[in-house]
């Protein structure tokens, strides 16, 4: 894969786990991953147990050794953060988890392909901002 530029300001990022999965199949969830690295991550608890049980799977159905040791390597880079009952502010409950992470954690983008969280970037005015993974690679290429 060709090397990113690395901008020069650690960012605070939110990573929807679809981002994180995709991820494995390349495009632009993969570039996000690899940006990544160099950032500050932070999830909600649910994620750290959703991607654990796949690992789980994982682990039992053969050796996918490199797969496992990719999501390890995710799990130890984000910082968990648990969320209880996060206010009610997208059309899917599950991604208030992720918004209620990015205002307590003051992050500066929340990084996510789905439909609902995105239409929330219209009405709501956060403190972060809501990119797509494709959106996310093009302003850190300097592209957007």
């Amino acid at each position: 894969m060709k090397s990113l530029k690395k901008p020069k300001k650690r960012y605070r990022i939110v990573i929807d786990a679809n981002v994180i999965a995709s991820s494995i199949f390349g495009g632009y969830p993969a570039k996000v991953m690899e940006i990544a690295k160099s950032h500050i991550l932070f999830a909600p608890t649910r994620l750290k147990k959703g991607l654990e049980t796949f690992l789980e799977k994982v682990r039992k159905r053969g050796d996918f050794t490199e797969l496992v040791n990719y999501f390890s390597y995710i799990l130890y880079r984000i910082k968990f953060i648990n969320i209880e009952d996060p206010k009610h502010v997208s059309r899917d409950r599950a991604d208030d988890f992720y918004i209620a992470v990015a205002l307590q954690e003051n992050v500066d983008f929340l990084i996510n392909g789905d439909k609902d969280i995105l239409s929330c970037r219209e009405i709501r005015n956060w403190s972060f901002k809501i990119l797509t993974p494709k959106e996310f690679v093009e302003m850190i290429e300097g592209k957007l």
